[in-house]
C-alpha cells in the first residue's frame, strides 16, 4: 500500500495510467491543432460557421478526465474511521459421520444429506471459530479451527459417504481427532457429533475420558430411524448385501451417542429437523465469558471524489466539442 501525507491507494498500479494521460493529452492536442490548420486552409470562414473559442481546451479536459478515472480505479483512501469488531474465543468442532451407513435414506433423504444440513445449521448458531472432522473407520481433519465459517460450510457441501475409504464407524477415533483439533482451541469449546450412532469395529470410548477431563461438552445428534434403511451402492436398484446375499438394513443406534452426551455434559438430539430443534446447542456460545468487542482503524474510501471529477470533465469536454472551428 502506497502512503503519503495520509493518502493511500488500494490499487496503486492504476497510477501508471494517470501518468500515461499526459502523452495522451499531448497527442489529442496535436490532432486538434492539425484539424484546425486543415479547416483554415481548405474551408472558407463563411462555410465554417460559428466558432467555439473553448475548443482548444478539449484535449486537456479529456486528459484530466482520464487522470481522474485512473485515480478512482487506484482506490484512494484518506483518513480513518474507528469501527467495533465483535470477537469471541468460542470454538466449535463439527464431527461428521461419513460411513457407508449414512447413505441410507430413512429420513426422507440420505442420512448424510440431513447430517450436513444440521451441521451447517450448527455453524450458523455459533459465534466463533469452527473446525470440521469427518470419520468412518478412521477420522480425518478436513479443516482446523478457522474464523472463515463459510469455507467450512463449503467443505461440508463437498463431503460424500465413504470418502475416507476405510469402512467402519469408529466413534472413539472421531473423538480422538477432535481432541487434536482442540489443542489450538480456547477455553470455550464444544463438539457437535453428527452420526447415525451405528458402531462398527472398535466399541471402546477411551477418548471420552479425556474429553470429560477437559470439560468439553459433546452435543450428540443422531440421524436415522430405528426401523432403518437399506444402503444404496450408487447404482439404481442395487443395495449393500451381506455374505449370505441378504440386503443390509442399517438402523440408527442412539445408545452410544447418549452415553457420550451425558458423560460430557452435552445434549442428545435425535433427528432434530424442526425449525428450533437445535436451540439447545446454541446456548453454549451465545452467553458466558470470553466474548467481547475490539476496535480497528479502517481507511475511508475516497474513490467517489476522482470519479465525480472524471464525469464532470467528460461533460465539459462534450461542451467544448460543440460547434465547428
Amino acid at each position: 500500500m502506497v502512503e503519503a501525507s495520509g493518502l493511500s491507494f488500494h490499487q496503486p498500479q492504476w497510477l501508471w495510467a494517470a501518468v500515461a494521460a499526459m502523452p495522451v493529452a499531448a497527442l489529442l492536442w496535436h490532432f486538434e491543432s492539425k484539424r484546425k490548420r486543415l479547416a483554415e486552409r481548405f474551408v472558407s470562414e463563411r462555410l465554417r460557421g460559428s466558432s467555439n473559442r473553448w475548443r482548444w481546451l478539449r484535449p486537456f479536459i479529456l486528459g484530466a478526465a482520464f487522470v481522474s478515472a485512473a485515480l478512482a480505479l487506484a482506490g484512494p483512501r484518506v483518513g480513518y474511521e474507528t469501527v467495533e469488531i465483535p470477537q469471541s474465543d468460542a470454538s466449535r468442532i463439527l464431527v461428521l459421520d461419513v460411513s457407508d451407513s449414512m447413505s441410507a435414506e430413512d429420513v426422507g433423504t440420505s442420512r448424510l444429506a440431513a447430517a450436513k444440513a444440521l451441521a451447517r445449521r450448527a455453524i450458523e448458531l455459533h459465534d466463533g471459530r469452527a473446525a470440521l472432522v469427518i470419520f468412518e473407520g478412521e477420522a480425518e481433519v478436513l479443516s482446523p479451527l478457522t474464523s472463515d465459517v463459510a469455507a467450512v460450510a463449503t467443505l461440508l457441501d463437498s463431503v460424500a459417504a465413504g470418502e475416507i475409504g476405510v469402512p467402519g464407524s469408529n466413534l472413539d477415533g472421531a473423538l480422538a481427532a477432535a481432541l487434536e483439533v482442540m489443542d489450538s482451541a480456547g477455553s470455550r469449546t464444544d463438539i457437535v457429533l453428527v452420526s447415525d450412532g451405528e458402531q462398527q469395529g472398535s466399541s471402546s470410548l477411551q477418548s471420552l475420558a479425556t474429553v470429560e477431563a477437559r470439560g468439553v461438552a459433546v452435543h450428540a445428534i443422531v440421524v436415522g430411524t430405528e426401523e432403518g434403511g437399506r444402503i444404496p451402492l450408487g447404482r439404481p436398484g442395487e443395495f449393500l448385501r451381506d455374505e449370505a446375499g441378504s440386503e443390509v438394513v442399517s438402523r440408527a443406534d442412539s445408545r452410544r451417542m447418549e452415553e457420550i452426551a451425558q458423560r460430557s455434559g452435552g445434549s442428545l438430539l435425535v433427528n432434530p429437523f424442526g425449525e428450533r430443534s437445535l436451540q439447545p446447542i446454541s446456548a453454549f456460545t451465545t452467553d458466558g465469558e470470553g466474548s467481547g468487542r475490539s476496535t480497528a482503524r479502517v481507511p475511508i474510501e475516497r474513490y467517489q471524489w476522482p470519479l465525480g471529477a472524471a464525469l464532470l470533465f467528460l461533460v465539459l469536454g462534450s461542451l467544448a466539442h460543440r460547434g465547428a472551428e
